[in-house]
């Protein structure tokens, strides 16, 4: 009987041998994955909260595609574009822009030519007296705006060797402007021209510092 609880108690040791045994092995086994599981797997790691680098990005594409958008100015005028394009590129010449825009003078200007411009600048059209640049762009003073506008364009392409001291250049509204020459600046009826010969593929700009005045004829 002795005999027999000695073996019953070795019999219960060795089971609770194993048992332990097998508990360090699950826990082991848990912790090969835990590890397995930390490792990298090769997938983008979710975005860390108000930092999407895909967003960021977009916002700076954004601002680029805003500083050299033509419809905003601050992009280059160039040869291949149209007259219209060119001055819509200038950021100088937003002001002018708008005004062919309220005249609907664009398709005109769009069309073949070839045309000679002279452009003012922003601050010319600042400079005329109070409350004109406003009530040019009233409905009910359309017609008037486009006849200013008219008397800023020469049917064909008139480089600044074009332009001779002296001479009287008939506008497309059927006036007259008068060019004169001192030294390496061209005045037209007054207005310096600040910048010669912007090419574009219908035309020429000259962009002047002030808004014409015409002579009448």
């Amino acid at each position: 009987m002795k005999t027999y609880k000695i073996i019953a108690y070795a019999f219960a040791l060795l089971m609770g041998f194993g048992l332990a045994s097998c508990g360090t092995d699950e826990s082991n086994s848990q912790n090969e994955m835990q590890e397995q599981s930390s490792e990298p797997t090769g997938r983008e790691e979710p975005y860390a909260r108000g930092t999407n680098p895909s967003t960021a990005s977009a916002k700076n594409d954004e601002g680029n595609l805003d500083d050299t958008n033509p419809k905003i100015g601050g992009h280059e005028m160039m040869p291949t574009q149209i007259i219209t394009e060119n001055i819509t590129s200038n950021y100088k010449l937003q002001t002018l822009a708008s005004l062919i825009r309220k005249a609907g003078l664009v398709e005109t200007l769009n069309a073949t030519g070839p045309y000679t411009v002279f452009a003012p600048v922003n601050d010319a059209f600042e400079g005329l007296p109070e409350n004109v640049l406003e009530d040019l762009t009233k409905t009910e003073n359309k017609a008037q705006l486009v006849e200013i506008l008219n008397n800023h364009v020469i049917a064909g392409k008139l480089t600044a060797n074009d332009l001779k001291d002296g001479a009287m250049l008939k506008t497309v509204g059927g006036e007259s402007l008068k060019v004169t020459k001192r030294g390496n600046d061209v005045m037209i009826n007054g207005a310096k021209v600040s910048e010669a010969d912007q090419m574009s593929a219908n035309g020429v700009i000259h962009v002047i510092d002030k808004v014409l005045a015409v002579n009448k004829q």
